[in-house]
């Protein structure tokens, strides 16, 4: 004779209900833990594949996606502190907070690097921030002062530009914030520009730009009341020299 489903079923569950209780929790729990061990690893549910990013406005997302290293990880193995220092490793981010909320949240607050110049180095050209951090170049942002390092061999995003070249750079624009936006470094001369008349201006390091700014400007005077002309003016040296 065949015993069809439908009688073997309360056969079952008369075996279950038989089953001393300590074995009925037993077997329930292990019934839960499967079912949750399903949701948080054969589902989605728990898996990270969109960010929410803030604070940016060079850096693209799917670069930060990649340097965060954690697309498509499960929600609980997932190190907000790792993902930070994953983050500064990108040349462009000062700072970086990661929270990480249930079910598959990720906020990233990012700090961008700001760019104040554009540093060329032979046809390499990057951006450089306020602390010297050389930047790729993301957009093209015309009103930047532009130093030409004719000391300078190939530039690599992240590493940091001279600290005597910058700080004469940071010195002139501090006091001469109008000063024209193409310049240019070498250790023989200091830093240096072309004024408007043609006049090649050297300034040396940043050691006492102020008062070599206001010697240049007294003796400019003087120069354009005798219509002297001049092919340029050296202050980097002490006492202005000039041709």
């Amino acid at each position: 004779m065949t015993v069809t489903s439908t009688a073997r079923a309360p056969a079952l569950w008369a075996r279950l209900g038989a089953l001393p209780r300590p074995r009925m929790v037993a077997l329930a729990l292990l019934a839960v833990l499967a079912a949750v061990l399903y949701v948080f690893f054969d589902t989605d549910y728990f898996y990270v594949f969109q960010f929410d990013i803030a604070g940016i406005r060079f850096l693209p997302v799917p670069e930060i996606e990649r340097a965060s290293g954690i697309r498509g990880y499960n929600v609980f193995f997932i190190d907000a502190r790792a993902v930070e220092r994953a983050l500064l490793r990108l040349p462009e981010v000062k700072a970086a907070r990661v929270t990480v909320r249930l079910p598959n949240v990720v906020t990233m607050e990012i700090e961008e690097r700001q760019p104040v110049g554009v540093w060329q180095g032979g046809e390499v050209m990057c951006w450089v921030d306020a602390e010297g951090m050389l930047l790729r170049v993301r957009a093209d942002l015309a009103d930047l002062p532009h130093v030409r390092d004719l000391d300078a061999g190939t530039l690599v995003p992240g590493q940091r530009v001279p600290a005597s070249a910058f700080a004469a750079f940071v010195a002139l624009r501090a006091v001469m914030p109008a000063s024209p936006r193409a310049l240019e470094w070498s250790s023989a001369r200091g830093i240096a520009f072309t004024d408007e008349r043609g006049w090649k201006i050297y300034l040396g390091t940043a050691e006492n730009m102020p008062g070599k700014i206001a010697v240049l400007r007294a003796l400019v005077a003087h120069l354009v009341a005798q219509n002297a002309r001049i092919r340029f003016i050296d202050l980097g040296k002490g006492d202005p020299y000039y041709q």
